[in-house]
């Protein structure tokens, strides 16, 4: 078990809220359910997860039985929410989920993707610690040119392997954009806190693929802006989107982190 300060308390549990809702957008909705419950469901189930892990983590401390033992609980309080107090889909397409939704498929999904979350977020802050001494002897300027680099080649890779040879199309300047942006926060971050040893290297660059796949899921269409905006489907994004981003983030991450200081290949 590891206790934490209140500040610590908090901050754990925010981030793992996040987490936990990054893995509900990717297997839960994305996978499992195929849909998007809107706005209000994000940012309430968010809420709750960040307000249950943080009062609980404050008490209990953080660790794998702590885990298990919040989230069973978030979980649970979640759908009693969606049973008796709240439709989904708001605040545009409000419906009220059946008792199977609920409880058969509801209650073991959502324990199970806010568990991959929470063990993450566990991982990532245990590995944190390490990480801080490391990058206090390394300027800040350095990793953040090192993580734009990084993301810039990964993006001509990606360009080149997933749309021009094996969906053959132009995305528009837009797609890119939005991979510019949420790739370097990504890197930026990674690099800052978990590192690139091979455990690092090899998340890394699935999770910023799926990070990738999630915003193109439920927020960035192709063809912007030359082009009317269109939404990819599920086989594209899972069989095409997602592989090529894969493949040329391993590929990518893979040459420039040669170049990077060993402190932080070896946290």
């Amino acid at each position: 078990m590891m206790s934490l300060a209140a500040n610590d308390a908090i901050k754990f549990g925010i981030f793992t809220g996040l987490l936990a809702m990054f893995i509900d957008a990717v297997i839960g909705h994305g996978l499992f359910w195929l849909n998007d419950p809107y706005w209000t469901y994000w940012i309430t189930d968010a809420t709750l997860i960040a307000t249950i892990v943080s009062f609980g983590s404050a008490i209990i401390g953080i660790g794998l039985w702590q885990g298990v033992l919040l989230i069973a609980g978030q979980a649970f309080i979640l759908e009693m929410y969606y049973e008796f107090l709240s439709p989904v889909g708001l605040p545009q397409q409000p419906y009220w989920l059946s008792d199977y939704d609920v409880w058969i498929t509801g209650f073991p999904v959502h324990f199970l993707v806010y568990m991959i979350g929470y063990l993450l977020a566990l991982w990532i802050w245990r590995r944190k610690s390490k990480m801080k001494q490391v990058v206090e002897i390394i300027k800040a300027s350095r990793i953040a040119i090192f993580s734009l680099i990084t993301i810039l080649l990964i993006l001509i890779l990606d360009g080149l392997l997933t749309h021009f040879l094996v969906m053959g199309y132009n995305p528009g300047f837009t797609f890119f954009l939005q991979r510019l942006i949420t790739g370097f926060v990504f890197l930026f971050f990674w690099n800052s806190y978990v590192g690139l040893d091979l455990k690092g290297y090899i998340s890394g660059a699935v999770l910023l693929s799926l990070v990738w796949l999630t915003y193109n899921m439920y927020l960035g269409p192709i063809g912007l802006p030359d082009n009317f905006p269109v939404y990819l489907g599920y086989n594209q994004l899972w069989f095409l989107l997602f592989p090529g981003a894969l493949v040329s983030a391993l590929v990518g991450i893979g040459i420039t982190r040669r170049f990077m200081p060993l402190e932080v290949r070896l946290p």
